[in-house]
């Protein structure tokens, strides 16, 4: 029987632009799929912040440009450092039974990738030694690792220090740990770089928010399909679109106010004598922005700040999370689908390793429970910074279903 290809995206599409589509053409072509998987992102997104549109109004974009499955990436995945985001993703498709290949934008080829995987996975010691040094003499995690490989492979560095190359590298390490049966299928990022607020065809997902932000509509129609575009006036007329940060700063306000230094050093991945510096700026600051500024340091750079911020928030604890990414999803839940994608259910009704959700359902055993919980409180917060609230969204919802 001639192998059915089914490629598989790990993406946030916060929001969609004319770079995804571009992407899921390309990646549809050069895999020769049939069917393109999406695994997105929940409420809160990698980058330590709550989606700009909710990851249903995200998946239905994302079924407009071209995806025909779109799978959810559970918050204590979506919402973490580039390896746990990549190590969620990736099992999450390989554990369909159906997915063939899975691709990723790079900003371009990364010499002597082979050997840089190697290492990462190996850590010889002469890498392990650079590591802790660089960490000891306060850089970042990813700044050290990104030394300590090119202490070994010249060159490295430069290659390693883009957003989506870093991320490209956690998906091809995961796929190699854990021997996943997934073609990778890098595809060259086209357009601004992925934090670049210039405008135009192909601008950034960080310009296009700032230009919706600001009231820019006729700047942001220019980098968003049309059918995508829709889905925006749609949600800001609805007041479905985070748009004021004063409202993200009070929440951190009041749970700095109201959390022990006990309390925020339980909270996942605290590194010791943080918690102490967040209460301070929480205090001090002017704004979110100057809030997470105040925090960042070379040794904690923006993204974790944030990211600690969403987990102190949602309550995620060290234990629940380590455990999480020790365990690995426990269930596939479906955002929505096409006539392609139901097929394609059905037909991972029989292939998938994890069971199949379509609601979020907390009388599941333990481990699917503990994850819907987790959801629940994270849509119920994410509502929070929206004009327009509605109560009780993630248990009402079900998947979107298009023709």
């Amino acid at each position: 029987m001639e192998q059915k290809n089914v490629v598989g995206i790990i993406a946030e599409y916060n929001p969609f632009h004319n770079g995804h589509a571009y992407h899921l053409r390309q990646a549809a072509r050069l895999s020769g799929a049939q069917a393109v998987v999406v695994v997105l992102s929940s409420n809160f997104v990698q980058r330590g912040e709550p989606s700009f549109q909710d990851k249903w109004s995200r998946a239905e974009g994302a079924l407009s440009g071209g995806a025909d499955l779109v799978l959810e990436l559970p918050v204590p995945y979506s919402c973490h450092n580039a390896g746990v985001f990549a190590r969620g993703a990736v099992e999450i498709l390989a554990c369909t039974g159906v997915v063939t290949h899975l691709s990723f934008g790079m900003e371009g080829e990364i010499p002597r990738l082979e050997s840089i995987l190697d290492i990462l996975l190996h850590e010889p010691l002469p890498f392990k030694e650079k590591l802790k040094s660089s960490l000891e003499s306060g850089m970042s995690f990813v700044e050290s690792r990104a030394l300590a490989v090119d202490s070994l492979v010249p060159g490295a560095k430069k290659s390693l220090s883009t957003p989506n190359n870093n991320l490209a590298l956690a998906y091809l390490l995961e796929i190699a740990k854990k021997n996943a049966p997934l073609e990778p299928l890098p595809v060259k990022r086209i357009g601004t770089s992925f934090h670049s607020l210039e405008g135009g065809v192909f601008a950034s997902a960080s310009a296009i928010r700032l230009q919706v932000r600001s009231g820019r509509l006729e700047e942001a129609r220019k980098a968003i399909p049309g059918d995508n575009f829709r889905l925006i006036l749609r949600d800001l007329s609805a007041g479905r679109c985070v748009l004021d940060e004063s409202r993200v700063m009070a929440a951190y306000r009041i749970l700095m106010a109201r959390s022990s230094l006990e309390e925020l050093s339980r909270v996942a991945e605290m590194a010791e004598g943080l918690e102490s510096r967040l209460k301070r700026a929480a205090r001090q600051a002017e704004d979110l922005q100057d809030f997470i500024s105040r925090c960042t340091t070379r040794r904690y750079p923006r993204g974790r700040i944030c990211r600690h911020l969403v987990h102190a928030l949602i309550g995620l604890d060290h234990w629940t999370n380590r455990a999480f990414q020790r365990l690995g999803p426990p269930c596939i839940r479906v955002l929505g689908a096409n006539g392609k994608g139901r097929s394609l259910l059905k037909e991972m009704r029989s292939t998938a390793s994890l069971p199949l959700l379509g609601r979020c359902d907390e009388s599941k055993h333990d481990r699917i429970a503990s994850l819907m919980e987790i959801e629940r409180k994270a849509t119920e917060i994410w509502e929070t910074f929206v004009s327009g609230t509605r109560f009780d969204a993630e248990k009402k919802a079900v998947p979107i279903l298009v023709p």
